[in-house]
């Protein structure tokens, strides 16, 4: 069987979300007949990870293609802004040279972006006549107030032409870039099926994971934590992650002000959540338009309640089955968590169970590296 050479396109390089979904993918489609090569705009820790697979990656320096930010209103920020927009876009053209050059060194049969607001894959990919696939994994507009150029309607015609193939890691998302008749939705891959843990003694305290930023819903938590905290004299909220300096100090603002100080544990960024996650009372996911919730999923493989944001991929994951709990808005998640402190976690024992199991069928890296694999043979066919 012939090799299938694909080119992964990423922009950052820390080990969130979107880099985790890719290390598992290339982990199990390296066991087939695909032979990857990463192209990213800056050294981070996923080359660590690379390196010790022993999968080769290059550096090409480049940008998101989304309008530079200017919500501050600041002179300065306005003044900068037609500059910051040349500099991006002629950055973008000389990475999509670089691109190109790997590309027909590398020999590819598909370039694979493996993030939305990333460009430089679908523009090399055009030039070179060559399959385009690329991973939808965030809503840009919603969750993190990104607006790509020249705008959302010329995106979603990129998506659309032709020898691009969307992938959405979700319904919502399919929907939200209109990818019902040319995208397909491939749920992503967490652990493997085997990766389960469930423990029966769980300890007192809600856990968030995930980076500290205000779109993610945690100055919301907090707040509704706080109200918690005078109704119970037990319970802790752990928060592993990090985040700006700014919102990092106006967190601790909003925590020294309330008193409750010694009951919201900052554990900084942490490289393995999964017993935080199984021994603790719940998992809150707050994001207020998350695309898919990876971190809810972790929660499920790991015996862990779900308490989630009804919104985007939380709600898509959770609610056709009753897989946790959805709250909307401040009053609702405070309700929740004086639920599950009144009834006692043991009671939900059966829907972690029930989530658990969902998540072994749904969102196995297995499956997820099938489906994949398939949707290549597919593109390669049409070639």
């Amino acid at each position: 069987m012939a090799v299938i050479k694909i080119i992964y396109v990423i922009n950052h390089s820390a080990l969130y979300g979107s880099n985790k979904s890719l290390l598992n993918l290339v982990d199990g489609l390296v066991e087939k007949d695909i032979s990857p090569l990463v192209v990213m705009a800056m050294e981070g820790d996923l080359c660590n990870e690379l390196n010790q697979r022993g999968i080769p990656y290059k550096i090409i320096p480049h940008q998101f293609s989304i309008y530079p930010n200017v919500s501050r209103k600041r002179l300065r920020n306005i003044l900068s802004f037609i500059p910051k927009l040349f500099f991006l876009l002629f950055q973008n053209l000389r990475a999509v040279i670089s691109l190109i050059k790997v590309s027909r060194e590398f020999d590819a049969d598909i370039i694979h972006t493996n993030i939305g607001p990333d460009h430089i894959g679908y523009m090399a990919a055009k030039i070179m006549g060559i399959p385009h696939v690329w991973h939808i994994r965030e809503y840009q507009d919603l969750d993190f107030k990104w607006h790509p150029i020249p705008c959302k309607a010329g995106f979603i015609r990129k998506l659309h032409c032709d020898n691009n193939y969307p992938l959405a890691i979700s319904h919502g998302l399919s929907e939200h870039f209109k990818m019902q008749i040319k995208g397909r939705v491939i749920y992503n891959g967490i652990l493997k099926k085997t990766q389960i843990q469930f423990i029966e003694n769980k300890k007192r305290y809600f856990l968030f994971v995930g980076r500290l930023e205000k779109t993610k819903g945690i100055i919301l938590l907090i707040e509704a934590f706080i109200e918690l905290a005078k109704y119970d004299s037990d319970y802790k909220l752990h928060i592993a992650g990090d985040g700006s300096n700014a919102l990092v100090a106006e967190l601790h603002r909003i925590i020294d002000e309330s008193g409750f100080s010694h009951r919201i544990i900052f554990l900084g960024f942490q490289s393995d959540v999964y017993d935080l996650m199984a021994n603790a009372t719940a998992l809150i996911v707050p994001s207020f338009n998350e695309g898919f919730g990876r971190i809810t999923v972790e929660a499920m493989f790991n015996g862990c309640l779900v308490i989630g944001n009804n919104s985007g991929g939380t709600k898509e994951i959770l609610e056709k089955e009753n897989l946790g709990i959805l709250y909307s808005g401040h009053e609702e998640l405070l309700a929740a968590m004086k639920m599950v402190v009144l009834n006692g976690i043991e009671s939900y024992y059966p829907t972690i169970k029930k989530a658990q199991e969902r998540a072994v069928a749904l969102y196995s890296v297995e499956q997820n590296v099938s489906e994949v694999y398939d949707f290549y043979q597919e593109i390669l066919n049409q070639k």
